[in-house]
């Protein structure tokens, strides 16, 4: 059991078992008192409501000089819903620029998007393309919102499944699938690295080969360095391998940077590692920290390949499982979790918080969602910063738009 419930159950067996007041408020406050400013200065700057609107958005969202923003929604659009490449300006209106067909052109976009200095905008999707694969492709819309395939995924070595955004070194696009490549029989590949042209030639640069055991890794959203370098994650679904942070250089050669040995060091890293200029790693995991909890942590990664962790979740009102990345801001941290917040929400599970870890390493909540008319239910992809200053992300559900059940999601703002 990984989530908040371990918390309350936890404060049960204390009621249930122990007189003493003492050790019942220790348990509490590990689960709950977190520094919170719940945030005046939240706002929600776009309903979906679903069909042609397009709903699921995937956060991460992309902004030009003028302060627009771009993204992609799992779903909706035309009548296949297959997903849309949407646009909002400054006041949050938006404009659908592409609705994908669900045929060649591909289906749920489950990515965010890279935009070009002549605004072309350039996306994967995780299905559709080739008919007898439905393995996803990698897409150009170009500034009069034509769309061109670059590649289409065909499973096996070639790699399947993109469900991370894309980066650009040099003019050239580089990614990484969840499926295909090698090892991992019984998933049909453990996940590639890829290299896309501007003319859609199509390198696979590493497979992914799995453990001993055969079990999935799934490699995460790629970042780089100034040489060109990649750096990312690989999350494990497996109970022995707990995940490692690696680097592909430009030679091709793939280097272990860090492997995570669970427990209070935290295990199963998910989502895009920030990297600074003096080569410092952050990034979170959904697992290990505190023992009482395996909610998660929030770590620093040096050059040396020595990890501190800045965070540990506890469950509960402070949240649990980020399973996105951080947005770093002169130093301080910026995230969400997928579970703990408000506990009236999702169950009792929570529908998770928007959080900062500062400087010093103080940790704050932000934002705990209601899974209301603030969103909720599951923030999505990383946070953003857009020209006005403004952290801008995105929830999976809530909202007061449209007929999904439970929302449709929203796009929100937060002012730090």
């Amino acid at each position: 059991m990984t989530r908040a419930t371990q918390c309350r159950e936890q404060i049960s067996t204390m009621r249930e078992r122990v007189a003493t007041v003492a050790l019942l408020f220790a348990v509490v406050l590990g689960c709950a008192a977190i520094p919170v400013v719940q945030a005046q200065t939240y706002s929600v700057v776009h309903n979906f409501i679903g069909g042609k609107d397009g709903w699921y958005p995937n956060g991460d969202m992309i902004h030009d000089a003028a302060g627009n923003m771009y993204g992609t929604t799992n779903n909706g659009g035309g009548s296949n819903e297959a997903g849309t490449v949407f646009k909002l300006d400054p006041t949050g209106t938006e404009t659908i620029l592409y609705a994908f067909t669900g045929q060649s052109d591909g289906a749920a976009p489950a990515s965010p998007l890279f935009r070009d200095p002549t605004g072309n905008l350039y996306g994967t999707t995780f299905e559709r393309g080739d008919p007898t694969c439905n393995c996803g492709t990698v897409f150009k819309l170009d500034t009069n919102n034509v769309l061109t395939v670059l590649h289409t995924f065909k499973g096996g070595r070639d790699g399947s499944r993109p469900i991370f955004g894309i980066i650009s070194v040099k003019g050239q696009l580089y990614g990484t699938t969840e499926y295909g490549g090698k090892g991992c029989r019984t998933w049909g590949g453990c996940g590639v690295i890829f290299k896309v042209t501007n003319g859609g030639k199509y390198h696979v640069l590493y497979r992914f080969p799995g453990n001993a055991n055969g079990d999935r890794s799934v490699p995460q959203a790629l970042v780089r360095d100034s040489a060109g370098n990649l750096y990312g994650a690989e999350y494990f679904d497996s109970s022995t391998s707990l995940g490692t942070v690696f680097e592909l250089d430009t030679a091709g050669t793939f280097t272990l940077l860090y492997t995570f040995p669970g427990g209070s060091l935290g295990a199963s890293p998910r989502g895009r590692l920030t990297r600074d200029g003096n080569g410092i790693i952050h990034g979170t995991t959904i697992g290990g920290g505190d023992p009482t909890c395996n909610c998660g942590v929030v770590y620093r990664l040096d050059t040396a390949g020595n990890e501190t962790v800045l965070h540990k979740f506890f469950g509960g009102r402070g949240g649990e499982s980020p399973a996105q990345g951080l947005l770093d801001l002169a130093g301080s941290l910026y995230g969400a979790t997928e579970y703990g917040g408000d506990r009236a929400c999702n169950a009792g599970f929570g529908c998770g918080v928007v959080f900062k870890v500062g400087n010093t390493g103080a940790y704050t909540v932000l934002h705990r969602f209601t899974g209301g008319a603030d969103g909720g239910g599951f923030p999505v992809g990383e946070l953003s910063l857009n020209t006005d200053g403004s952290i801008y992300g995105s929830t999976a559900q809530g909202g007061t738009g449209g007929s999904c059940n439970g929302g449709c999601g929203v796009i929100f703002k937060i002012t730090p």
